[in-house]
């Protein structure tokens, strides 16, 4: 292919993507208006399903806030690639009929779409690139006499469109990114003190252990995970929690009606079900608020009722066996002493220990009695639905001993189960006992633990915990999908 021929192919090519990007600039303030099917967001949604999930919490973790506006720049930049295809398509059609080559351009959008995120995209999202033939047609009008005369397609309006597909998909991408970037920063923002809390003083002898994690997560270091780039609205200033389904009494509770409630603080440790084998994705904290079963006395839970079934204001929803949340359930509204902040769903969240992070649904808006099983957004993806935590154990440091030798230290977990011990293997010797920093907060909480082991240099430590029923975590390495990580937690290191 000549050069010019490749240069009006690119051109054919780049009319296409920026008509898409012109539909795209469109839908945006309806977007961020009235929150309307978006296709760039659904892409991103895809994409962010579809990324391994190391692969995802890394991202995450190195990109911080910017993590979503940079997701939706690919979601934006990828439906407007997909444009690219649409271009030679209306080109080589027109040859045989230009209402053909209209109509043919704008069938085929929002089919490859549909075909690239069948299980994401709407046909309110797809609808609108049906205008997409007649902008091509309108921006290429005077393609076919350039073509023919030999001239070719002039390099104006090749940087046209080009530029109207680069340079608007990036300004796109920073409206749109914008207003979820300034929700990430506001949600690290700490939520306003209840009452005086600190730290519990340790209950044994050497702990914490140098480079261990701090037994209580500070609430603006507690992990936060969202799955996706969608700001949460705030909660209106009459906010009430509805309670209904299959109750004796239908209630509506404000958060100053329960706060008014006997308060219970939980020691809670929670992890998410996306985190790796020795990840980041778990903390500890004090929650505060008024349990489940209590709330839902006040309103006569019927004898029918199968499931609880929770609402959440970013749009989702879990159940739970109505026997399990009755006894461990917490409406909570405090974290630590706090106001819940922004980025862990105020004014009230479910708490829910022994469950997997989805279960424990923030910006909690309702709480429904059903009668029937109902399986939530998570389970119907392909994740687990009993979501009971994997017991774990996890390596924080190896550091050296001023009289020889080497402390490990770390983390176990087990969810209500409990830890009854920790082991520590050194180069795949003999496995040894670690010690406990027992007694734990609570029987919902991780356990720290140390091992002082006398060897030094090239060092290849592995942990395995032991639940309080005395099963070993599991060794067998499995990925998150769709039940939890499992696998032991290995560090090497010369000291």
């Amino acid at each position: 292919m000549t050069r010019t021929r490749l240069f009006n192919s690119l051109s054919i090519a780049f009319a296409g993507a920026a008509a898409v990007m012109l539909i795209l600039a469109v839908l945006l303030p309806f977007y961020l208006l009235f929150k309307i099917d978006y296709a760039p967001t659904l892409a991103s949604n895809a994409i962010i399903e579809r990324t391994p999930p190391d692969n995802a919490i890394g991202l995450q973790n190195a990109l911080g806030p910017l993590s979503f506006p940079f997701a939706l720049l690919g979601g934006i930049m990828i439906v407007g690639m997909l444009g690219l295809a649409v271009g030679p398509l209306h080109a080589l059609l027109r040859r045989v009929n230009p209402l053909v080559a209209v109509v043919g351009a704008s069938l085929f959008m929002p089919l490859l779409i549909w075909l690239c995120f069948p299980d994401h995209m709407t046909p309110l999202a797809l609808a609108p690139f049906l205008a997409t033939g007649p902008l091509i047609h309108l921006m290429t009008r005077r393609d076919p006499a350039r073509l023919a005369s030999g001239k070719g397609i002039s390099r104006r309006d090749f940087l046209a469109r080009a530029g109207v597909f680069s340079f608007g998909g990036l300004a796109l991408s920073v409206i749109d990114g914008l207003p979820v970037y300034l929700s990430a920063l506001n949600a690290t923002k700490p939520g306003s003190k209840l009452f005086d809390f600190a730290a519990p003083a340790p209950r044994a002898a050497g702990f914490p252990a140098p480079g261990a994690p701090p037994e209580v997560t500070p609430a603006e270091s507690f992990y936060v995970m969202r799955k996706f780039p969608t700001v949460v609205p705030p909660a209106s200033p009459d906010f009430q929690l509805v309670i209904d389904g299959a109750v004796d009494r239908a209630l509506r509770l404000s958060v100053d009606d329960l706060r008014g409630m006997p308060r219970n603080d939980a020691y809670i440790t929670r992890q998410c079900v996306s985190n790796p084998v020795g990840g980041p994705l778990i903390s500890t904290a004090l929650f505060s608020g008024v349990p489940l079963r209590d709330v839902l006395a006040n309103a006569g839970v019927q004898a029918d009722a199968v499931q609880v079934k929770f609402y959440g204001r970013d749009g989702y929803d879990e159940s739970v066996p109505i026997e399990y949340a009755l006894q461990h359930g917490l409406v909570a509204y405090a974290m630590n002493g706090t106001a819940l902040s922004e980025a862990h769903g105020p004014p009230l969240k479910m708490e829910i220990p022994g469950l997997y992070g989805f279960k424990n649904m923030k910006w909690l808006t309702r709480i429904e009695l059903i009668t029937a099983p109902y399986r939530g957004i998570w389970a119907r993806e392909g994740w687990t639905e009993s979501a009971i935590y994997k017991t774990m154990s996890r390596i924080d440091a190896v550091t050296r001993n001023p009289d020889g030798g080497v402390t490990a230290c770390g983390v176990a977990f087990a969810g209500i189960r409990g830890v009854a011990g920790v082991e520590v293997q050194i180069n795949g010797g003999e496995w040894r006992p670690a010690a406990l920093h027992t007694p734990p907060l609570s029987g919902q909480t991780w356990v720290q633990w140390r091992a002082d082991l006398p060897e030094r240099g090239d060092l290849t430590v592995t942990c395995r915990a032991v639940d309080g029923t005395g099963e070993r975590q599991i060794e067998a390495k499995q990925q998150q999908f769709p039940d939890g990580a499992s696998g032991l937690h290995t560090l090497s290191m010369s000291l």
